[in-house]
Order: C-alpha cells, then sequence, then structure tokens
C-alpha cells in the first residue's frame, strides 16, 4: 500500500522557475524530498511556474490587483500547469515592472495600500487551500506588506505549522536613507515581521549574523539554512587561461555596476602593455547604453544579457576567476549586509578560485575569509593592488578552489542538507 504524501503549501512572492532565484532555491530544497511531500503555491508574478516539483498554484498576479481595485472585482485564479505553459503576456505587467524599477519610496506605499483594498482574500483562494489540506506552511519572508498579510491569512485559515526562510534584512534599523518615507515604509515593514512572526514555528536565516540579530526580535525558533550542492565530480583546472578569465554572472542592482567598473579600470591599468586578465559579466538586468559604456570596452571587460543557469555553470569551467560582488557605497552595503547569495554556493561548487570584492561587514565576507575558502577584497582602493598579486601567484587560484571544494562536501552537500531539512519538517508534522 502506498502511503499518502504529507503536503507544504508555499506562499512566494515570484514564480517557481528553476532559471529565477527564488525559484531555483525552492527547487534546491525542494525537490529532494518528492518521495514523501507533495507541494503546491501561491505566488504573486505575472510569470507562470517552471519546474519539476510543484503542480498546484493559485495566482494573484499585481496586474490583477490593479484591474481589481480599478473596477472593484475580485481576483486570482487557479493555474492549470498542463496547459498554461509560457509566461503571460500582459501591457499591464510592463508598466507595473516600469513604474518599479525607479524604486522611489512613495511607489512601494501606494503598492502595499492597493494590495491591502484590493479584493484578494477570495472564496476561490479559500476554496484552494482548504482543498489541498496542508500539513505544513512554507512562506519565505519578504519586505512586502501585502505578502505577511496573506501569509498570516493562510495560517489563520488552516491553523497549521508556518515556517519561513529570510535571506535578505526586513527587520533590523540599521539602514541609511534621507528619506521620510522610506522610514516610515521601514516601521510598517518592521511592524508586519513581528506581527507574522507570531505565527513562525521555525524561522530559517542563511547567516549566523541574521540569526543573531534576529532571534532576541522575534522570539522564535531559528535554524542556519543554506543552499546545497551534489558536490560529487569535481572538475578543477590543470592550466590558467591566458589570459586569465574572471566571471560575474548576477544582477547589477544595489550599484554593483560601480564596482564591476572599478575592475575593469583595474584590469585596464594592469592590462596597459599586455593583456594579463579580462572580465566578463552576464546580467539579467537590462543593458542601458550608460551601462555598456560603463562596463564593457570590448578589451578588459566585456559585458552579455542573461543566460541559462545551466549555461552559467558551463561559463564557470571556463574561466578562472568567480566574482562575488556588491556596492561600498552606504545604503546598498547596509541593505546587503545580512544577505547571503545563493550564487555562493555555485560558485563553492565550481571548482574555481572564488573572489569576493565587498564590505568586510557584509554575511558573504566574512563567510568566505572566515573559513579561508575565498580571495576577499574590503575596499575599491585594493581591487588593482590584490588582483595583480593574484594574477602573479597563479597557484594560488587553485589552492583556494580545492579548499572551496572541501568545505563544500564538508558542509553544503545535498544530502547533509536535505536529511536536516527532512527531519526539521518531519518534526513540525507532529508537533501540536
Amino acid at each position: 500500500m502506498i502511503s499518502k504524501k504529507h503536503r507544504i503549501l508555499i506562499i512566494s512572492a515570484e514564480a517557481w522557475r528553476d532559471e529565477d532565484n527564488g525559484g531555483n532555491v525552492l527547487s534546491n530544497l525542494f525537490s529532494p524530498l518528492l518521495d514523501e511531500f507533495e507541494f503546491a503555491q501561491i505566488y504573486c508574478s505575472p510569470a507562470l511556474p517552471g519546474n519539476n516539483v510543484c503542480k498546484k498554484y493559485f495566482h494573484l498576479s499585481e496586474a490583477d490587483m490593479l484591474h481589481s481595485v480599478w473596477k472593484w472585482e475580485k481576483f486570482g485564479s487557479v493555474i492549470d500547469y498542463a496547459t498554461d505553459s509560457v509566461p503571460i503576456n500582459d501591457s499591464s505587467i510592463n508598466e507595473l515592472n516600469q513604474y518599479k524599477r525607479h524604486k522611489w519610496e512613495i511607489l512601494y506605499t501606494i503598492r502595499d495600500f492597493l494590495w491591502w483594498i484590493s479584493r484578494w482574500k477570495t472564496e476561490a483562494l479559500k476554496q484552494f487551500i482548504l482543498d489541498f489540506d496542508p500539513d505544513i506552511i512554507f512562506a519565505p519572508m519578504y519586505g512586502a506588506v501585502y505578502m505577511h498579510r496573506i501569509d498570516r491569512y493562510v495560517a489563520q485559515l488552516t491553523g497549521k505549522q508556518l515556517i519561513s526562510y529570510v535571506s535578505d534584512d526586513h527587520l533590523t534599523f540599521r539602514q541609511h536613507s534621507w528619506s521620510p518615507i522610506f522610514w516610515l515604509n521601514r516601521l510598517r515593514l518592521h511592524h508586519q515581521v513581528i506581527k507574522t512572526a507570531q505565527y513562525y514555528s521555525l524561522l530559517y536565516t542563511m547567516t549566523k549574523e541574521q540569526k543573531d540579530e534576529y532571534e532576541p526580535v522575534l522570539k522564535v525558533p531559528m535554524k542556519i539554512l543554506k543552499k546545497a550542492k551534489d558536490f560529487q565530480q569535481p572538475t578543477f583546472q590543470t592550466q590558467v587561461h591566458s589570459p586569465i578569465r574572471l566571471i560575474y554572472g548576477g544582477n547589477l542592482s544595489g550599484n554593483r555596476s560601480r564596482t564591476l567598473s572599478k575592475i575593469k579600470e583595474a584590469l585596464s591599468k594592469i592590462n596597459q602593455n599586455t593583456i594579463i586578465a579580462q572580465l566578463v559579466i552576464y546580467t539579467q538586468t537590462p543593458i542601458t547604453p550608460k551601462i555598456r559604456k560603463m562596463l564593457d570596452d570590448n578589451r578588459n571587460s566585456f559585458l552579455y544579457g542573461k543566460i541559462s543557469s545551466k549555461e552559467l555553470a558551463h561559463q564557470y569551467q571556463e574561466s578562472d576567476i568567480l566574482l562575488h560582488v556588491e556596492s561600498f557605497e552606504r545604503r546598498p552595503r547596509l541593505q546587503t549586509r545580512l544577505s547571503f547569495s545563493t550564487k555562493i554556493i555555485d560558485l563553492i561548487a565550481a571548482c574555481r578560485c572564488v573572489v569576493a570584492i565587498c564590505w568586510s561587514e557584509s554575511s558573504p565576507y566574512k563567510y568566505l575569509s572566515q573559513n579561508n575558502i575565498g580571495f576577499c577584497i574590503e575596499n575599491e582602493e585594493e581591487i588593482e593592488s590584490k588582483l595583480s598579486y593574484l594574477f602573479s601567484h597563479p597557484q594560488i587560484l587553485n589552492e583556494y578552489a580545492h579548499r572551496a571544494w572541501d568545505f563544500g562536501c564538508k558542509y553544503h552537500h545535498s544530502a547533509l542538507v536535505t536529511a536536516e531539512l527532512r527531519n526539521d519538517l518531519k518534526n513540525k508534522l507532529y508537533e501540536v
């Protein structure tokens, strides 16, 4: 007799797509658990899902929310995954994304107000939740007030265990802004996080620093959970490329473009007489003429658009140095202080030297430097000298690659992380 699987309902802002960061994290965590668990998702993105884990979805898009407010209609619908297999094409989504790109604080305030008055709490949503009848709710923590309202609604409706996962700082006031609206939004979010935390039976964080700061405030059980990889077939280099190839794969938000431009400038000086090293950038961020001029000189640095995660992994194998880059400007460095990019585990597993160029108080810098698994540069003034040193001692690249691989096998192997997650979920199933 086949035993019935336990059910986990996931509440996300983004669609569950393997090629996107949020969806990739969900697949990484939950795909090994399909033998015991089945999944459904409520999400608020314009796109449709694309993964091999979950087949049941309820869709609450921001575009539909705007129509709901304008026409005072209820919105939200079940997605038939078998027939709906391509992203939704809606001009209003493009308009919504256009104003969100400006990152004006007042727009976030307006967005949360519109969600508050919109008619998302429908009988259809209630029926979807009750029909699936989850044993556990998994709701990552977001910086949007409306997501917290949805989390609490589902928790109250079902009375089931709510587990959350936080990767960015949505709680502390160690931020920088001259905008009073920013601080009003921050205060509202802080209040919402504390309010939602009353329903958390477990909160995962990606860094020790965040756990240490959140635990005394939220007073909920917390554990550290990072992304996992297989770590089965290492492919170390036998010879460094000539010229040495540095690669960055990721977005340019948070003023990372400035740090990358400093790398380009450093390389132009190092390559003055002969080309010793080159930087290749792949990004999903829209490439404007200004960004291209800043980052692509067709000699020291080359800028390309988005590629698939599979192709990016291939490009890592064709490179010598894998970059983790953050801004050194005050506001973005405080915003990312407690964050831990899931891409760092991909870099550790790629059998190449990881170079982190970021603030020394950021969690990734501390993680890589304290465990001696990454070559770290803590300010813009040192980029040229430290890269020159690294290029002059290529044996160091191989040393860092091996240390990172060994560390990843010990602490980030998928079998270990999956076993811990599975055990936590089972424990929550039987808690009253």
